[in-house]
């Protein structure tokens, strides 16, 4: 008997022949990586924890505070309403790292103190790169959180697998076009499949709603300093707002940060991991974050945080805009086209 486990995307690197074999005679099973947050779920991760102190043998068991706090990391780590992780080593992890401090404290239970500042030295490999790409653009002022710019925009992003949020700084410039039959949208940067067709989808709603004024026009559109890469669609939002922006030479306000995927008729949809992109922002010193409206029931952020950010949920580009760009007529005039008045 052979039993295995690997990540769904290692699924077509599997030899044909021995795939077939595992369907001809055995199970493919695809395992949830959340669950329902209810009763039943909130005991099993709490004997999950007390599991972990026993196999341990040397941590001091949980004080029922603790234990909620964990609860809380739980859900957050789902990054969706009304669930669970149940990614349970990473959660290990933390349990462990507090069950140390607590240890080293000679404390006699591990404490919510001890949950916290676990989790703030307690990460993995992907989350302390995240951390680090995140001091150095701050650093060298990669990252702005003040006054207002045209065609520069700040986006969000996760990398990788960390579910650790960054800021994605992106820019657009207007030239005339190379081509003679017509303008083009050219991206710049570290970007994925994905990423690449999200931003070619824009193009759609440029030409519908500002019409033939771009047809002898080529729009750059660079991702700044993406060393890391840049996949899936959460950034079409972010690229439309800092084309029509360069377009309109409208200044964009860089107080606030944004993240949605856009079809071609304008609307926003949901993306994964806001919580954790909200959070980069507010590490980034920005206070005010545009999400779509799909996704405010997945927002998950610790009390200070939510307490001090301002999220936004929005359905429409122009909703993007309204929130985004600095007011003037010329503003009012597009967020009337792209709302279908003249």
């Amino acid at each position: 008997m052979l039993v295995a486990a690997g990540n769904v995307h290692d699924m077509g690197l599997l030899h044909p022949a021995f795939r077939s074999r595992i369907r001809g005679s055995g199970y493919e099973v695809y395992m949830e990586s959340d669950m329902p947050d209810n009763a039943d779920n909130r005991f099993n991760i709490s004997r999950f924890i007390a599991q972990e102190v026993k196999k341990d043998g040397k941590i001091p068991h949980f004080s029922r505070e603790a234990a909620l706090e964990i609860l809380d990391e739980a859900r957050r780590m789902a990054g969706r309403k009304g669930k669970l992780t149940l990614k349970l080593r990473e959660l290990g992890g933390l349990i462990r790292a507090a069950g140390d401090l607590a240890l080293k404290e000679n404390s006699h239970l591990v404490e919510a103190k001890h949950i916290r500042k676990a989790r703030s030295i307690f990460s993995t490999i992907e989350v302390q790169q995240a951390d680090q790409i995140l001091e150095r653009k701050k650093e060298y002022d990669v990252i702005k959180s003040k006054g207002h710019e045209i065609g520069r925009v700040n986006g969000l992003a996760i990398l990788g697998d960390s579910a650790k949020g960054m800021i994605l700084p992106i820019v657009a410039e207007i030239a005339p076009s190379t081509s003679e039959v017509e303008g083009r949208i050219i991206a710049t940067g570290k970007l994925g499949k994905i990423a690449r067709e999200a931003v070619r989808n824009v193009s759609a709603i440029i030409k519908k709603y500002i019409g033939t004024d771009i047809s002898k026009k080529d729009i750059h559109v660079q991702f700044l300093q993406t060393y890391e890469g840049v996949e899936g669609d959460s950034a079409s939002v972010s690229v439309a707002v800092a084309v029509f922006s360069a377009l309109q030479n409208i200044q964009v306000n860089q107080a606030v940060a944004m993240t949605g995927s856009l079809d071609v008729r304008g609307n926003v949809l949901p993306v994964g991991g806001v919580s954790g992109k909200i959070r980069a922002a507010y590490d980034a010193g920005i206070r005010t974050v545009v999400i779509p409206k799909s996704n405010l029931k997945d927002v998950y952020l610790d009390k200070e945080v939510e307490r001090k950010m301002k999220v936004i949920g929005v359905e429409r580009i122009e909703q993007v805009i309204r929130n985004a760009f600095k007011s003037s007529k010329t503003t009012e005039e597009l967020i009337g086209k792209l709302s279908g008045k003249k």
